[in-house]
């Protein structure tokens, strides 16, 4: 009985329950009742026991829903954060490889003139390797080097840039601007030196050439005009003058307005050319004519030194594309220097000859000769083998130069055999860009040459 009312208490939390009189219950009622109080406490406590598995079933699950997100999460921040490290890594090999193919060179140096990096042209300008970066004091024997730190104390000071010219060991000029690297988020502290060099060679050499040829067409300007000026003079006391010098100052003055004269027309020339090298019409050229027409136009000056002129042509003759002006310099100058400088009576020949791929025209005369260390100099504009011979023939040392320029122009190129004493030949090579076409000619002979005896005759 006092188990009976135990579970009443437990079953309904009630104390003090009032339970039946056991008198009328027998002990086997007692028993079953016992039993069925029993059961219906297991049940009880059966759902109590799974309505607390239920509410931390239901906390799991909330938990793993919680961790499913947080994990959802992490995988987004770790796809984000290797997007980041995938661009970064994208811009440091972008920069890198800019850092690499620059053609200035870099050098960033710490203060205490350490260097941090360099590029490739760094290195070759300045001859300078990885093993600085372990042995420093190998940089005091290198006179790139040597010159960057003595303005080094100067920059670090100042915090202003500097800049100044070297010549490094393998005779480059190059420019090197050495400047302060200052940090913009510590109140401009001192972060190291950059040092930016650039190769200034070629623009050094086409500085030099513009100076020489400025003082080189000077003088060619000042020669003529001083004669022209003391002629002038002697013409005032024409009253006084026998006819003789009278006639000699007059013919004077005619020769030295004549070499302005050229030289203005030359120089025009070389400013056409080199206005017009971007933009060149091609047209056909009767080149068979236009040497004809050249060597017409020197006619009074080789029969004046009673030189002998032959032709020699291929047929059939090809018709060449380009400018037929700069065609007809070009020809006429090799030929007007074939004929100053062959002496009187001596021969000159004119051969031209093709293929399916070039046109060949060469000079030849029987002349002075140059000497093989000339001869690629004579190409550049107002170089003389012999200064004092080319004045007395008049030459302004331009000629050969526009030759070359015109002939790059037709994507050719002129050259020179010559020995000294033996006379020289200069053969204008062209490429044919059109088919070959035959000149109509019914005096050719069968051999496919003609020759034409241009000699002053008797």
């Amino acid at each position: 009985m006092n188990n009976i009312r135990a579970l009443f208490h437990v079953i309904f939390n009630v104390q003090g329950a009032t339970l039946p009189s056991t008198g009328i219950f027998s002990s086997r009622s007692l028993l079953f009742i016992n039993f069925i109080l029993m059961i219906f406490l297991i049940v009880i406590v059966s759902r109590k026991i799974f309505s607390i598995m239920r509410d931390e079933r239901n906390e799991d699950r909330s938990t793993s829903n919680n961790m499913s997100q947080l994990q959802k999460k992490n995988q987004e921040l770790a796809c984000q954060l290797e997007e980041i490290n995938q661009s970064h890594s994208n811009q440091i090999n972008y920069i890198s490889s800019l850092f690499t193919a620059m053609d200035s060179g870099v050098i960033l140096f710490e203060v205490d003139k350490s260097i941090i990096l360099f590029n490739e042209s760094a290195r070759k300008l300045a001859h300078i390797n990885s093993r600085c970066f372990f042995y420093p004091e190998d940089l005091r024997n290198n006179i790139i080097m040597i010159s960057i730190f003595k303005k080094f104390d100067d920059v670090l000071g100042n915090r202003k840039c500097f800049t100044m010219k070297l010549r490094n060991q393998d005779d480059r000029d190059i420019e090197v601007s050495i400047l302060p690297v200052l940090s913009k988020y510590r109140d401009g502290s001192l972060l190291g030196v950059l040092v930016i060099m650039k190769d200034i060679t070629e623009q050094e050499k086409i500085e030099r050439i513009r100076k020489e040829f400025i003082s080189n067409v000077s003088h060619e300007f000042r020669t003529p005009l001083t004669l022209i000026s003391g002629f002038i003079e002697t013409l005032k006391m024409w009253e006084n003058l026998p006819a003789k010098d009278r006639y000699r100052s007059l013919e004077i003055l005619e020769i030295e307005t004549g070499r302005l004269s050229k030289l203005i027309s030359e120089l025009l020339l070389i400013s056409e050319i080199e206005h017009k090298i971007d933009n060149i019409s091609l047209v056909p050229i009767d080149a068979a004519k236009l040497i004809e027409d050249g060597m017409e136009s020197l006619r009074s000056f080789y029969e004046a030194k009673h030189q002998i002129i032959k032709k020699s042509i291929d047929l059939p003759f090809p018709i060449l594309y380009g400018n037929d002006s700069w065609f007809f310099h070009a020809f006429k100058n090799i030929f007007e220097n074939a004929i100053k400088y062959t002496p009187d009576g001596g021969c000159i020949t004119v051969k031209a000859e093709a293929n399916d791929m070039l046109l060949r025209v060469s000079v030849s005369d029987t002349g002075i000769g140059i000497p093989d260390e000339e001869q690629e100099k004579i190409f550049e504009r107002f170089y003389r083998v012999e200064k004092a011979r080319s004045s007395k023939t008049g030459g302004s040392g331009i000629g050969l130069a526009i030759v070359k320029d015109i002939m790059s122009l037709f994507d050719g190129y002129v050259e020179v055999k010559s020995k000294v004493g033996s006379g020289s030949t200069f053969i204008l090579v062209f490429p044919l860009r059109g088919e070959l076409q035959s000149k109509e000619n019914t005096n050719a002979q069968a051999s496919g040459q003609v020759e034409i005896d241009f000699s002053q005759k008797e």
